[in-house]
Protein backbone atom coordinates (compact mmCIF):
# COMPACT_ATOMS: atom_id res chain seq x y z
CA UNK A 1 0.00 0.00 0.00
CA UNK A 2 2.63 2.37 0.89
CA UNK A 3 5.09 1.99 -2.57
CA UNK A 4 1.83 2.29 -4.43
CA UNK A 5 0.68 5.66 -2.75
CA UNK A 6 3.97 6.93 -2.95
CA UNK A 7 4.50 6.17 -6.28
CA UNK A 8 1.29 7.69 -6.78
CA UNK A 9 2.44 11.00 -5.53
CA UNK A 10 5.12 11.08 -7.29
CA UNK A 11 3.14 10.52 -10.74
CA UNK A 12 1.37 13.18 -9.79
CA UNK A 13 3.70 15.56 -9.24
CA UNK A 14 5.48 14.93 -12.10
CA UNK A 15 2.30 15.19 -14.08
CA UNK A 16 1.65 18.39 -12.72
CA UNK A 17 4.91 20.11 -14.25
CA UNK A 18 4.94 18.88 -16.90
CA UNK A 19 1.20 19.09 -17.81
CA UNK A 20 0.46 22.47 -16.59
CA UNK A 21 3.86 24.23 -17.92
CA UNK A 22 2.21 24.82 -21.25
CA UNK A 23 -1.26 25.91 -19.84
CA UNK A 24 -3.54 29.23 -19.40
CA UNK A 25 -4.20 29.83 -15.92
CA UNK A 26 -8.09 28.79 -16.26
CA UNK A 27 -6.91 25.32 -17.48
CA UNK A 28 -4.65 25.44 -14.71
CA UNK A 29 -7.67 26.01 -12.61
CA UNK A 30 -9.87 23.67 -13.93
CA UNK A 31 -7.08 20.71 -13.75
CA UNK A 32 -6.66 21.60 -10.18
CA UNK A 33 -10.50 21.48 -9.56
CA UNK A 34 -10.55 18.12 -11.39
CA UNK A 35 -7.84 16.66 -8.96
CA UNK A 36 -9.51 17.61 -6.33
CA UNK A 37 -12.97 16.40 -7.14
CA UNK A 38 -11.12 12.72 -7.40
CA UNK A 39 -9.06 12.70 -5.02
CA UNK A 40 -8.52 16.01 -2.74
CA UNK A 41 -12.13 15.68 -1.23
CA UNK A 42 -11.04 12.16 0.27
CA UNK A 43 -7.91 13.84 1.57
CA UNK A 44 -10.38 16.41 3.82
CA UNK A 45 -12.14 13.92 4.64
CA UNK A 46 -9.41 11.98 6.46
CA UNK A 47 -8.26 14.70 7.92
CA UNK A 48 -11.75 15.79 9.51
CA UNK A 49 -11.65 12.39 10.60
CA UNK A 50 -8.48 12.56 12.09
CA UNK A 51 -9.19 15.89 13.59
CA UNK A 52 -12.59 14.18 14.69
CA UNK A 53 -12.56 10.87 15.09
CA UNK A 54 -15.53 10.43 17.08
CA UNK A 55 -17.57 11.98 14.34
CA UNK A 56 -16.49 9.36 11.81
CA UNK A 57 -19.74 8.66 10.51
CA UNK A 58 -21.44 11.92 10.09
CA UNK A 59 -18.38 13.19 8.37
CA UNK A 60 -18.33 10.35 6.03
CA UNK A 61 -22.35 10.06 5.36
CA UNK A 62 -21.96 14.06 5.07
CA UNK A 63 -18.87 13.68 2.53
CA UNK A 64 -20.88 10.91 0.63
CA UNK A 65 -23.85 13.18 -0.11
CA UNK A 66 -21.63 16.16 -0.71
CA UNK A 67 -19.52 14.53 -3.21
CA UNK A 68 -22.96 12.62 -4.81
CA UNK A 69 -24.70 16.41 -5.56
CA UNK A 70 -21.34 17.78 -6.83
CA UNK A 71 -20.56 15.15 -9.21
CA UNK A 72 -24.27 15.24 -10.50
CA UNK A 73 -24.70 19.30 -10.47
CA UNK A 74 -21.03 19.08 -12.35
CA UNK A 75 -22.31 16.89 -15.00
CA UNK A 76 -25.86 18.16 -15.79
CA UNK A 77 -24.30 21.48 -15.72
CA UNK A 78 -21.48 20.79 -17.38
CA UNK A 79 -18.74 22.31 -15.60
CA UNK A 80 -15.57 21.46 -16.85
CA UNK A 81 -13.36 20.39 -13.87
CA UNK A 82 -15.75 17.68 -14.19
CA UNK A 83 -15.64 16.66 -17.05
CA UNK A 84 -11.64 16.25 -16.53
CA UNK A 85 -12.35 14.36 -13.29
CA UNK A 86 -13.62 11.86 -15.31
CA UNK A 87 -11.29 11.89 -17.99
CA UNK A 88 -8.63 10.78 -15.36
CA UNK A 89 -10.67 8.43 -13.71
CA UNK A 90 -10.52 7.12 -17.73
CA UNK A 91 -7.03 7.50 -17.20
CA UNK A 92 -7.11 10.31 -20.31
CA UNK A 93 -4.88 13.55 -20.38
CA UNK A 94 -7.56 15.85 -19.32
CA UNK A 95 -8.27 18.88 -22.13
CA UNK A 96 -9.96 21.68 -20.22
CA UNK A 97 -10.59 23.46 -22.79
CA UNK A 98 -11.69 20.43 -25.50
CA UNK A 99 -14.67 19.43 -23.86
CA UNK A 100 -17.21 16.32 -25.16
CA UNK A 101 -19.46 15.56 -23.19
CA UNK A 102 -20.96 12.54 -25.05
CA UNK A 103 -17.56 10.80 -23.84
CA UNK A 104 -18.89 10.44 -20.52
CA UNK A 105 -20.97 7.18 -20.04
CA UNK A 106 -24.38 7.95 -18.82
CA UNK A 107 -24.05 4.67 -16.10
CA UNK A 108 -21.16 6.79 -15.13
CA UNK A 109 -22.47 10.10 -14.67
CA UNK A 110 -25.21 9.52 -12.86
CA UNK A 111 -24.16 5.42 -11.65
CA UNK A 112 -21.25 7.06 -9.64
CA UNK A 113 -23.03 10.22 -7.69
CA UNK A 114 -26.30 8.06 -6.89
CA UNK A 115 -24.27 5.20 -5.10
CA UNK A 116 -22.47 7.91 -3.20
CA UNK A 117 -25.96 9.39 -2.43
CA UNK A 118 -27.59 5.82 -1.02
CA UNK A 119 -23.88 5.10 0.39
CA UNK A 120 -24.09 8.94 2.02
CA UNK A 121 -27.74 8.43 3.42
CA UNK A 122 -27.14 5.35 4.55
CA UNK A 123 -23.79 5.96 6.74
CA UNK A 124 -26.11 8.92 8.48
CA UNK A 125 -29.06 6.12 9.11
CA UNK A 126 -26.34 3.88 11.29
CA UNK A 127 -25.07 6.75 12.67
CA UNK A 128 -27.87 8.08 14.02
CA UNK A 129 -29.35 5.05 15.21
CA UNK A 130 -26.55 4.29 16.75
CA UNK A 131 -26.06 7.74 18.40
Amino acid sequence: GRHWMGKCIGNLLLNKETIMSGMDSSARKVIALAYFHRYGWIALMMGCIYIWPRHMMYILGTGYILFSIWSLFGYIFEWKHIYCSYQNAYRQSMTPHSIRWGNIKKSDAYGIPFFFLFMGVAVLVVAILHG
